[in-house]
């Protein structure tokens, strides 16, 4: 039977607390399997539904082999409830990757016609607390935005000791992202990555002022609340990985190309020697990560294989 997540508003002329009910969907990219049990085991108690949009010829959207077996066997795995419903498609498109990635996207967010949210969490970002995502529905609903954004905190590095680099605010503090929604209302349309084409809510760290997308005034059809405490942030594993996988995440991904390769062997590669130092270090975007500082992840946030 499925199971609804319940999450609190408050409504009428005494703001009452009352109880509402959301269905809730995710789906799940098989393409990287970083961090993919300790994601998903985060908020999968949550949901309603479960895609995985699974290339038959095995290949990502660089026309290159991902690893699909091994994520799915991760899905099955976490799966108890037997959520999971496959959507089978090719969406190689070696001269245009990023549109093969909102393709897969729009593949997956057509199946989930029967829940009213769908998370799209990418499967190296880990949510400390769902239950915090959840409760913004209300606003987002009371708002009519068709996406929720969540602030991220950037892994850049693996450090010997346990430690991970990670990008920090110009005087050396605490840095999150902005890239994107990670809760999308069910019939939005990706129109780039995971990208909507309409309103959005944007849930802010208090006390941010540093990062880029909030030191500029909000766009057209952003509301901006900031509520969040620091350790509500994402943990987004997207570089703090071992060389072989990272070159091979540069080779597949959606930005792929002759320059980011470059990138990695000038500038992620040496960064355990040189980070202390090293300033604008964002592959694409000029000032968004201004530099580094050493980090430990909280490992109750992860299981032991993603340790």
């Amino acid at each position: 039977m499925s199971k609804r997540v319940e999450v609190a508003e408050r409504s009428g002329p005494d703001a009452t607390l009352t109880r509402v009910t959301t269905k809730l969907g995710a789906y799940i990219l098989p393409g990287d399997p970083t961090w993919l049990r300790s994601s998903l085991t985060r908020y999968y108690d949550r949901l309603d539904a479960l895609v995985v949009p699974v290339p038959t010829d095995g290949l990502g959207w660089t026309g290159r082999p991902i690893p699909v077996q091994e994520c799915l066997r991760i899905v099955r795995e976490v799966d108890h409830r037997g959520l999971l419903r496959i959507v089978p498609g090719r969406w190689a498109t070696p001269d245009a990757p990023l549109r093969a990635d909102t393709a897969q996207r729009r593949a997956a967010m057509d199946a989930l016609t029967d829940v009213d949210w769908v998370v799209q969490l990418d499967n190296d970002e880990v949510l400390p607390d769902p239950a915090a995502l959840l409760d913004c529905v209300p606003l987002a609903e009371e708002l009519g935005v068709d996406a929720v954004e969540w602030p991220m905190a950037v892994l850049y590095r693996r450090m010997p000791g346990g430690k991970v680099l990670a990008v920090a605010n110009r005087d050396g503090g605490v840095h999150h992202d902005y890239p994107g929604p990670v809760l999308i209302r069910a019939g939005a349309t990706p129109v780039e990555a995971r990208r909507v084409d309409g309103p959005f809510l944007r849930l802010v760290v208090s006390g941010d002022r540093q990062s880029l997308q909030i030191a500029r005034p909000p766009v057209d059809g952003e509301h901006r609340r900031t509520t969040l405490r620091a350790d509500q942030a994402i943990w987004h594993n997207s570089w703090a990985r071992s060389p072989a996988v990272v070159w091979r995440k540069v080779r597949s991904s959606g930005h792929a190309s002759r320059a980011l390769r470059r990138y990695t062997a000038v500038r992620w590669l040496p960064a355990p020697l040189l980070w202390r130092v090293t300033r604008d270090l964002h592959p694409f975007a000029e000032g968004l990560w201004p530099r580094l500082r050493p980090v430990v992840v909280p490992a109750q946030l992860l299981t032991p294989e993603d340790r």
